[in-house]
C-alpha cells in the first residue's frame, strides 16, 4: 500500500546533530524515528532526546507525541475488533528468547467467545496462565509528596517528569504499600525480597 503525503510528512531524526544550529522545537515520534533511536543507541550515539526509560528500549517514557502511520492505525484497528489477531502479534518470553505467539485452535475458540459473550464464567486450572507474578516488575507515577513511595526511590529505578516521579518496582512492593499486611502477607513478603536478591545477585 502507498503510503500517504501525511504519513512521511514528518519524520524526527532522533540522533543528537546541529540542524543550522538549532534543534527540533516539537518531537513527533514515529515507529521510524523509534527504531533509529535504538540503532543509534547500539552503536554508542548520543540522541537529542531520548524515548526511553534510561537504556531500557523496550520501555517508552509515558507522554510522547506519537504519530501513526496509515497501516498502523489500520492495524491497531484489526487488533481491536479482532482478539485472535491481536493475540498473535504479541511475543512470549520463552527459555528460548521471545517468539511469537502462536495459538490452538481451542484458545482462539476461547478468545471469540468471550468477545462474544462478555459475562462468562470458566472453569479452569490453575496452570493455563491466568495468574499473575508478584515479582513482576511494574511502572507507575507517584507524586513527590507521596512519602508511601519515595522511600523506595533509593530502591529501585526511577526518574522525574514534571512534578511526579516515575518509577520501576516489583509488584509486591505496590501490594505491599497500597494493602492491608496480615501475618501471613508478612512472611510472604520477605520470601520475595530474598527470591529478589537471589535473583540480582545470580545475574552478577
Amino acid at each position: 500500500m502507498a503510503k500517504n503525503k501525511s504519513d512521511i510528512n514528518y519524520e524526527f531524526d532522533p540522533v543528537k546533530r546541529e540542524i543550522q544550529g538549532k534543534e527540533a522545537e516539537k518531537i513527533i515520534w514515529t515507529t521510524k524515528s523509534l527504531e533509529k533511536a535504538v540503532e543509534a543507541l547500539n552503536e554508542g550515539l548520543p540522541l537529542k532526546a531520548n524515548p526511553f526509560v534510561g537504556k531500557v528500549t523496550q520501555l517508552l517514557k509515558p507522554d510522547l507525541v506519537y504519530r501513526r502511520t496509515t497501516e498502523e492505525i489500520e492495524d491497531y484497528i484489526k487488533c481491536k475488533q479482532d482478539p485472535v489477531y491481536f493475540a498473535e502479534k504479541c511475543f512470549l518470553m520463552t527459555p528460548e528468547g521471545l517468539q511469537q505467539c502462536k495459538m490452538r485452535d481451542y484458545q482462539k475458540d476461547y478468545l471469540y467467545h468471550l468477545k462474544a459473550n462478555r459475562f462468562s464464567i470458566l472453569l479452569a486450572a490453575r496452570q493455563s496462565g491466568k495468574t499473575l507474578s508478584l515479582m513482576t516488575n511494574v511502572t507507575i507515577k507517584i507524586c513527590k509528596n507521596d512519602n508511601r513511595f519515595v522511600k523506595m526511590l533509593k530502591k529501585y529505578y526511577y526518574y522525574i517528569n514534571n512534578n511526579d516521579y516515575i518509577i520501576t518496582l516489583p509488584l509486591f512492593e505496590l501490594y505491599n504499600i497500597l494493602c492491608n499486611k496480615s501475618l501471613l502477607w508478612k512472611i510472604k513478603y520477605n520470601i520475595y525480597k530474598l527470591l529478589l536478591w537471589l535473583e540480582k545477585k545470580d545475574k552478577k
